[in-house]
């Protein structure tokens, strides 16, 4: 047991000693949103986390450490950055967090903090007056809309009137497009001689704009109307967001609008697409790359093409992500190429790399012939000096979308040798450990240590639970032979008569049952003499014998045994041994 013991301590001291060897700087666990908007009291929480020995945390607004302050402060030992109190241009901005331990800092993805607006209307290019024919389409623009974010919490209505009491919704008859414009399908003269205006809602802000009134003037008409296409969207959706499409048709009798997707497949509402009413627009839920390109709707013979753009921030095609860690092992003396390879979707402009940073603190100089940059900025070059130094790199890349962060964490090891240059065009049979993750295989490792372990520990547990038991067991059938009911005991009892019982209890060996015997006889035949008499009697029964005074067949007890010895044939000249001494001393019989 003391073996197995010795066993499982060794298993679990390898398990620390493997996660103690990691001698990296941390993994920032941390999922941030791209953009976060104060509230109206300007509360606002963001934490960083970190793995693998986090020391302390810091954060940085627009490349600046936060000291803290009564509005803001950053917590070193929780990562929590806290915003509140008063609303100011001083708390917006660019953040982001670096998480250090011993061996060096990482750097998280970096988010924009705003506060939320909704401008007023611009009135400069108002219309008063809009002039329609009755029964035709008739469009009233929402002109000069003002700044409204975070576009989530903003919606827009029409209204009839001055005031906000009548809205505008869409029916069978009207329709609000996605660039806020209202549109009659065919306008009848109900409509007109009224008042309208658009108006926009903050939600977060709890605040309403509305712009100028405008009238609407309704002619008669003299012709049927027509069945038209009047709009169609261009819509844009982030990556792994939802988008909405949109074609609005015009006439007296709209027929169901039929979607194609870019593939040329008829679209009906599952878990991808959903239809709104009156088939005007198309929801697709979470946009892949696959999902860019041209629509079609249809009535009828005509067709409308509103186009959907997928974006995003700059990803890494490492793990299609914005935010990369990595691992770099190196095994080599000379220069390495770290290489920054964000990429932009296909339809964008690509990605700028816009800084160089070790530990979270900016490359500012790049004259040192220890580090140099090449390919547009993309690409860091670093010599084995440079890199004993210890630590990590990361770079920054940024497009029309946001921006994507790469930490580099390195990895030295004392090898001689055959040079090996981590870089974009390296083969994969230099690149030790499969592109650098040998943090993953020693994760991976501890992983499977820890399994063991823990089954070594059940087995041990097992065992000896199986040994108790089997003790148990044993104790437990040992008294069951030794210990019986008592109801069994009487019915034993009841089976046997009373003289077997008695005999039983008495006699447990034959020596004992021998010894009992001759100790009942010599209880039935004892009487009262002494010892001398009875040793007279028989010398003069013995005399008796030999003077041929006493019959042959009468019996002579040996008094000084109590038992009967046997009859005495004179005849024989061989004498009679005792059945049973009861002193050691007399053996025979003379």
């Amino acid at each position: 047991m003391e073996l197995e013991e010795h066993m499982l301590f060794v298993l679990l001291a390898n398990i620390l000693l493997g996660a103690n060897s990691l001698h990296l700087s941390p993994m920032i666990s941390s999922v941030f949103q791209s953009e976060y908007f104060l509230n109206d009291s300007c509360d606002l929480s963001l934490r960083c986390h970190g793995i693998n020995d986090v020391i302390s945390y810091s954060w940085y607004q627009n490349g600046s450490q936060i000291k803290g302050n009564k509005e803001i402060v950053a917590n070193k030992d929780t990562g929590e950055l806290l915003i509140s109190k008063n609303c100011t241009y001083d708390l917006l901005g660019i953040f982001y967090c670096i998480a250090e331990n011993k061996y060096g800092s990482t750097v998280s993805p970096f988010v924009k903090i705003s506060e939320p607006v909704l401008n007023s209307f611009d009135l400069t290019h108002r219309l008063d007056v809009v002039v329609c024919t009755e029964n035709e389409h008739c469009q009233l623009n929402c002109t000069g809309k003002p700044i409204c974010e975070p576009h989530a919490a903003c919606e827009l209505t029409w209204y009839q009137g001055s005031g906000t009491q009548d809205s505008i919704s869409s029916s069978e008859r009207t329709a609000i497009d996605l660039e806020g414009n209202l549109h009659f399908l065919n306008v009848s003269e109900i409509s007109g001689n009224k008042k309208y205006a658009c108006g926009i809602w903050n939600e977060r802000m709890n605040t309403l704009r509305q712009g100028d009134l405008i009238t609407l003037i309704i002619n008669d008409s003299t012709t049927a109307p027509l069945l038209r296409a009047i709009y169609h969207s261009r819509s844009k959706a982030l990556l792994g967001k939802s988008a909405v499409l949109e074609c609005i048709f015009s006439g007296i009798l709209v027929s169901e609008i039929k979607w194609e997707n870019p593939n040329g497949y008829y679209i009906t509402t599952n878990d991808k697409y959903r239809i709104g009413p009156y088939g005007r627009q198309l929801q697709v839920m979470n946009v892949t790359y696959n999902d860019e390109g041209n629509y079609s709707c249809h009535v009828n013979n005509l067709t409308q093409t509103p186009f959907l753009n997928v974006t995003s921030p700059p990803i890494f095609p490492e793990n299609n992500s914005s935010f990369l860690t990595k691992t770099i092992n190196i095994s080599t003396d000379d220069a390495v190429n770290l290489n920054c390879n964000a990429v932009s979707l296909p339809t964008e402009n690509a990605p700028v790399v816009t800084r160089w940073m070790k530990n979270g603190i900016l490359i500012s100089s790049f004259q040192d012939f220890e580090i140099q940059l090449l390919d547009n900025n993309s690409v860091l070059r670093i010599y084995r000096a440079h890199l004993e130094k210890g630590g990590a790199f990361q770079c920054v890349a940024e497009n029309s979308e946001g921006i994507a962060v790469a930490n580099f964490l390195i990895e030295l090891e004392n090898v001689k040798g055959k040079s090996t240059t981590i870089g974009p065009k390296q083969g994969k049979e230099n690149q030790p450990y499969g592109n650098g993750n040998k943090l993953m295989i020693k994760m991976i490792s501890s992983v499977v240590v820890g399994l063991v372990a823990l089954v070594t520990l059940f087995v041990i547990i097992r065992k000896r639970i199986s040994q108790r038991n089997k003790s148990w067991k044993t104790e437990t059938e040992v008294n069951t032979n030794i210990y019986t009911l008592p109801s069994e005991e009487f019915d034993e009892h009841q089976r046997r008569s009373d003289e077997e019982i008695h005999l039983e209890e008495m006699y447990s060996t034959v020596e004992e049952a021998s010894f009992n015997h001759k100790t009942q006889c010599i209880e039935d035949n004892v009487d009262s003499n002494t010892e001398a008499e009875d040793l007279g009697e028989y010398d003069v029964l013995r005399g008796k014998r030999k003077n041929e005074e006493a019959r042959q067949s009468d019996n002579i007890y040996d008094r000084t045994n109590n038992v009967v010895s046997e009859i005495y044939d004179s005849t024989s000249t061989q004498p009679v041994d005792n059945v049973y001494n009861m002193t050691p001393e007399i053996n025979t019989l003379d």
